[in-house]
């Protein structure tokens, strides 16, 4: 856990991350390693003199996704891997935990150290998508949401007919004590007050859509206390907190994936397409390579003068890991 840093992310309006939809385009609930990623780099280009393309090639540090927190507790992805016999041997619990997506801070430092965790639906939040290891039954209801999701609805004006059609798109919506956090491993230490000023700024600027309507800014607050106490280094698996690029073929993998795609708005340049590629989910877990880094950062869009696109596009997809202990079939 050396130079790793939590970062709690409270924000002050709504939180709008585009997802693909048909009539209503869909908010992601978390903030993806790969976004929270270029979001910073783009802020560092304006405030500081740097070389951008030689930063990324040696990246002085590696960021997990953005997940929920509410309150003092931290909310981590569900590790892909058998959690307890209890939710096994009950179709009915079986179900309630496949909908989770996210364990507390200390449940997930048990399933890093291949312990079984028992399921109670009444420690669970968010209509089962977070999992506490307290219980919340006398909570109101009201209290027991991290975040809302709404509806917006939007106008948009076709230019040749010059008709007006309404569609809709979702944004998040946190209540008081909640927000995002997100972890930083720095591998050069010294990098981190710079760091740190870009963040604050990022926050200023917003993160997301509808940035020009203040939406996505957030306060940013350190959690210098952050411990967890996760498996020791010679455990055969890894999960990872972020999106994970590999370059390799990955032995005794459990994972999902995601294609990461969308378009590219530089200054000066017209809106372009981003190749599209195929990454692990955060959650994902595999097999220790003995390796320190795991993935790289392809680039996604190469630098076209003509287009007005004068630097390349990268794609984050260096793995935030941590050692976790698999428990065979037979325990």
């Amino acid at each position: 856990m050396e130079n790793i840093v939590a970062y709690k992310l409270k924000f002050t309006g709504p939180l709008h991350l585009g997802q693909e939809g048909i009539g209503l385009e869909k908010t992601d609930e978390i903030i993806r390693s790969d976004t929270l990623f270029s979001a910073i780099l783009s802020c560092w280009s304006l405030f500081y003199d740097d070389d951008i393309d030689s930063l990324i090639k040696k990246s002085p540090f590696i960021l997990s996704s953005c997940f929920p927190f509410k309150g003092d507790d931290y909310y981590f992805p569900r590790p892909m891997v058998k959690i307890g016999k209890q939710g096994e041997d009950d179709p009915k619990i079986g179900k309630k935990i496949k909908k989770v997506k996210f364990i507390s801070k200390k449940l997930f430092a048990e399933v890093l150290n291949g312990k079984e965790v028992s399921f109670l639906e009444e420690n669970t939040l968010q209509d089962g998508l977070l999992w506490s290891d307290r219980s919340f039954k006398n909570i109101p209801e009201e209290e027991k949401f991290a975040y809302k999701k709404r509806e917006v609805p939007r106008v948009t004006i076709d230019r040749v007919t010059n008709t007006s059609e309404i569609f809709y798109f979702n944004e998040l919506v946190f209540s008081k004590d909640s927000g995002l956090f997100f972890l930083m491993r720095f591998l050069n230490p010294q990098i981190r007050t710079g760091f740190e000023a870009i963040l604050h700024l990022l926050g200023d600027e917003g993160i997301g859509g509808d940035k020009h309507l203040g939406k996505g800014c957030f306060e940013v607050k350190t959690a210098e206390d952050f411990k967890i106490n996760f498996a020791q280094d010679n455990t055969e698996h890894l999960v990872t907190l972020s999106l994970f690029h590999p370059t390799e073929q990955m032995e005794q993998a459990s994972y999902e994936l995601i294609t990461r795609r969308g378009w590219i708005h530089s200054k000066g340049a017209m809106s372009l397409k981003r190749k599209g590629i195929r990454m692990f989910v955060e959650g994902s877990v595999f097999k220790n390579a003995d390796k320190n880094i795991y993935g790289d950062i392809p680039i996604v869009l190469e630098k076209n003068k003509d287009l007005g696109l004068t630097h390349n596009v990268y794609r984050n997809g260096l793995a935030f890991t941590f050692p976790i202990t698999v428990r065979s079939n037979n325990e």
